[in-house]
Parts: structure tokens; sequence; C-alpha cells
């Protein structure tokens, strides 16, 4: 070495890594913990890290790790961003589906007691205008037709049978029923219930909320309120009720 050579300067000073840079990350991973808000923290300490490492001429660094909390924050509040609007849509959707689904089962509920009312009719034609028995009534009306699943709920379980036969009615015969348009013929009941009753046997609330549904001796079909079901006629031989 030369006498005039200086001696070797000291080595740089390596630059710190910002701790803004760290905390970003750190919340950015903590996101989805926090409802969202470590996420949004992150987001901001990250951009404020950014900056401060490009101001600081090389004293800090961790650019790439803020860069990393800048990521994972902005991906978790983007995920939350999904799961808010799916969950809105949802509470906002599902009450109307289901009002949907309901209407077609009771739009189905109505045409299997439709074809329940028919096909009993068609028997009481055929049997000297005689209704079907109280007791074997799904059975005589299976031969007239009437398949199995139509005696099913349409939203419950198949082969349970969700309809019964007007038990003052059942067995009599057609001309012996004074009001027919309003002389209950068949009626929804609780599946697996009698196969036989009368306004006792009725659900607690219509199965589909707008009204039970009622097939009647002149074989049309209604979904009737809760509060009018005192109106129907039971006894084929009873008059108007009062109103």
């Amino acid at each position: 070495m030369s006498a005039n050579a200086s001696p070797p300067g000291p080595a740089p000073a390596k630059p710190r890594t910002s701790g803004l840079a760290i905390a970003s990350l750190v919340l950015g991973i903590a996101g989805p913990c926090t409802i969202g808000l470590g996420s949004i923290l992150g987001l901001i300490l990250g951009i404020v890290g950014l900056v401060k490492i490009g101001k600081s001429a090389g004293q800090l660094g961790g650019r790439g790790l803020a860069i990393a909390g800048l990521a994972v924050s902005g991906t978790g509040l983007v995920l939350l961003a999904l799961i808010v609007v799916i969950a809105v849509g949802t509470a906002i959707l599902m009450p109307a589906v289901t009002g949907a689904m309901n209407q077609a089962h009771a739009a189905m509920s109505k045409n299997n007691v439709s074809q329940l009312c028919k096909a009993a009719m068609t028997y009481a034609v055929q049997q000297g205008e005689q209704f079907p028995p109280a007791d074997s009534w799904p059975e005589v009306l299976m031969d007239y037709g009437i398949a199995e699943g139509v005696l099913s709920d349409p939203a419950g379980p198949k082969g349970s049978r969700a309809y019964a036969i007007n038990s003052l009615v059942a067995g009599k015969k057609l001309s012996d029923v004074k009001r027919r348009s309003q002389t209950v013929l068949f009626f929804e009941c609780a599946p697996g219930g009698p196969a036989a009753g009368g306004p006792g046997d009725l659900p607690p609330s219509p199965r589909y909320g707008r009204g039970y549904v009622i097939g009647f001796c002149d074989a049309h079909v209604e979904a009737v309120k809760k509060k009018d079901i005192d109106r129907l006629i039971w006894g084929p031989t009873e008059g108007k009720p009062n109103e």
C-alpha cells in the first residue's frame, strides 16, 4: 500500500426496515379476523409506508413488505365487499323466493284437491250419487285415476297423506247436500292426520300462508283464510252459516 493512500471509509449503514410496512402486512393478514378493520388500516399504513420509504433517500427499507401489505389488505377488502353484497342480496331476495315457492306449492295443492274432488264426483255418479267412504276413500279414488302423489303435500314427504275428506259428507249422497258450492268435501290436514274429519282437523295455520286449501261438493277449490273458516258448511243439510 502506498504511504499516501487514504484508509477505506466506514461501510454505509444498512437501511432499516419500515415499521409501517411491517404493520401494513400484519394488519392485512389479520383483516378477516377484524371484520375488515385491519384491512383498512393495513391499506392506509402501506400507502404511508411507501411514501416515507421513497422520501428516505435509502434510509428506510421494506418496500416489498409495504407492497405485499397493500395487496393483502386490498384483497381482504374486496372479499369483504363481496360477502356483504351477497349477504344483503340474499336478505333481500330470500323473502321473494320463499313467497314464490309458497305460491307455487299452494297452486299445486289446489290442483291436488281439485283432482280429488273431480274423482269423488266421478265416483258418486257411478255409485248412485254416493260419495266415497270415509275410511277407504284414498284407495277408492286411486282406482279412479288418482296418483298416490296427489295425496301428499307438494312441499312435504311423499307418501304422507295431507288431505282429508269431510266425515259428515263421506258416504252420503250428492243429492243430500243442500248447498254444494259452500259445503266442504276435501280439506288440507296435518300430514298423516285422520282420513276423515272436520274443522278441528285443520292444521293450526294454513300451510302456505294465504289460506286453507278447501275443495267443495260442486268440485271447485278455494284458499280459505283462517278468519273465514267459520263461514264454511260441513253438514250436508246445513243452511248458510251466519256471516
